[in-house]
């Protein structure tokens, strides 16, 4: 029913998509988190940050068996539109993409150039913020192998700044200020714990890029083993060197605290090698990452040709989605200068991801009946209990953030319109299912078809 999968090519090893990981979890949500559950917290802040690791670690485990037992380009919707519905996962993607590249990139893009006019005021904003998405839209054009080395280098930096700005808090901690660490309860510590899973996503979507992986069975579980203890590593020092470093009534009064912390214990170069490597480059990897890996459903939604095919076109010569990536590019630019709120389109494309999640977790169920063969050649699996638990954990963590998201945006009139984005997706894909079966071609045949 469809034409061969794109060729892409098999570029990305171990190392490179451990820095991907990397990128894409550590984003600004560790300097926006921290300080909003200290505020929670209190003192139990690294405690909570290292309990929220285990749910999502938990609920990672069935993406990393897909990735191991079917590596495939455009994994979120290639698993469920073949063991579950194809119509929901391209709802998903369809959601996801548009509020992505208009709402969520701009907004990252923007958040970027504020910071840098920090240090910078007389730069306008805007134009830094385009000048920064049509540098990452060019390099993704080139390849992804130069996309992906610009990002090992930009991660390098960016755990570099975080692990100075802990080891800067560590030499003035202060054991006082960690007394009376429950002293605001376990129902604020479980609170905050929860807020603090946020931090920990982003790895789950190197399973897009099975499709250029080298020996992707073995590297996108290794990937996921490594990259979300590092990422905890890292962040239990920062809430360390948080926690210790300043008094809690300073904290608590501080409008950016890590940024508090930073001024008070690092020199003046170090404060700007932290505010550029640090908060700017938490912005700018994830940046970076989502047009590495945004495409990637995409292309696969052309092959099944639920968009026209010629979208999907790879450029001959450096093998990359150049059309997606284009229209990447003028959504986003189209967000930067639209003046609408960004953080509402952004928050529809977290709800777009949590749409793809959920039938993912479903799909990891079904993999051993619908595939038996690529499941016990896994080279990682999960089995009995854990084969129903893992994927439960992360349903319950989806419906979670997605109810979490909902009650932030408050409006009624907000929360409409997203279900108005959502009824767009789910009436274009009727349309053109109907378009296509007057063709011949019948979406239903895709359950059940080879990945």
């Amino acid at each position: 029913m469809s034409s061969s999968v794109p060729e892409l090519k098999r570029v990305l090893k171990l190392p490179t998509v451990i820095f991907i990981a990397i990128g894409f979890t550590i984003g600004g949500g560790v300097f926006v988190f921290t300080g909003i559950v200290f505020k929670i917290t209190g003192p139990a802040l690294p405690l909570a940050y290292g309990l929220a690791v285990i749910p999502v670690f938990i609920s990672m485990m069935p993406l990393a068996m897909l990735g191991s037992a079917i590596p495939a380009t455009g994994a979120n919707y290639r698993y469920p539109s073949r063991m579950v519905s194809p119509g929901l996962a391209f709802v998903g993607v369809w959601v996801y993409a548009w509020a992505a590249f208009f709402g969520q990139i701009p907004l990252y893009a923007l958040g970027c150039a504020e910071y840098a006019r920090a240090l910078m005021p007389s730069v306008p904003s805007v134009p830094l913020a385009i000048g920064l998405v049509t540098f990452f839209y060019i390099i993704n054009l080139l390849g992804i192998k130069l996309a992906a080395r610009i990002q090992g280098i930009l991660v390098i930096v960016l755990v570099s700044a975080l692990i100075y700005f802990a080891y800067c808090g560590t030499i003035v901690i202060d054991a006082a200020n960690f007394d009376s660490m429950m002293q605001k309860g376990p129902s604020n510590l479980m609170l905050g714990t929860a807020l603090l899973t946020f931090t920990y996503f982003g790895a789950n979507d190197i399973i897009e890029l099975g499709g250029e992986i080298v020996n992707p069975s073995r590297v996108i579980p290794q990937a996921f083993f490594i990259a979300l203890p590092a990422v905890m590593l890292l962040y239990l020092a920062v809430a360390a060197s948080t926690v210790g470093a300043l008094p809690g009534s300073v904290l608590n009064n501080a409008a950016e605290p890590l940024l508090r912390v930073a001024r008070e214990t690092t020199s003046n170069s170090g404060f700007v090698f932290f505010t550029l490597g640090g908060a700017v480059l938490a912005l700018i990897t994830t940046l970076n990452a989502l047009f590495i890996i945004g495409t990637k459903s995409l292309l696969m939604i052309a092959r099944d040709k639920l968009v026209p095919v010629k979208l999907g076109q790879l450029n001959q010569r450096f093998g990359t989605p150049h059309v997606f990536l284009t229209l990447a590019w003028l959504l986003a630019v189209l967000g930067i200068v639209s003046g609408f709120s960004l953080n509402t389109l952004a928050s529809y494309a977290a709800l777009g991801g949590m749409i793809i999640f959920l039938p993912v977790m479903v799909a990891s169920i079904r993999l051993p009946t619908l595939y038996p063969e690529h499941y016990e050649n896994a080279g990682f699996r999960l089995k009995g209990f854990w084969l129903w638990f893992c994927p439960i954990v992360g349903t319950l963590l989806m419906v979670f953030f997605s109810l979490i998201i909902l009650t932030d945006l408050k409006s009624a009139w907000k929360i409409g319109w997203f279900m108005a984005f959502v009824a767009s997706g789910i009436i274009y894909y009727h349309w053109r299912k109907r378009y296509l079966a007057r063709k011949g071609i019948h979406i239903a045949a895709l359950i059940g078809e080879q990945l």
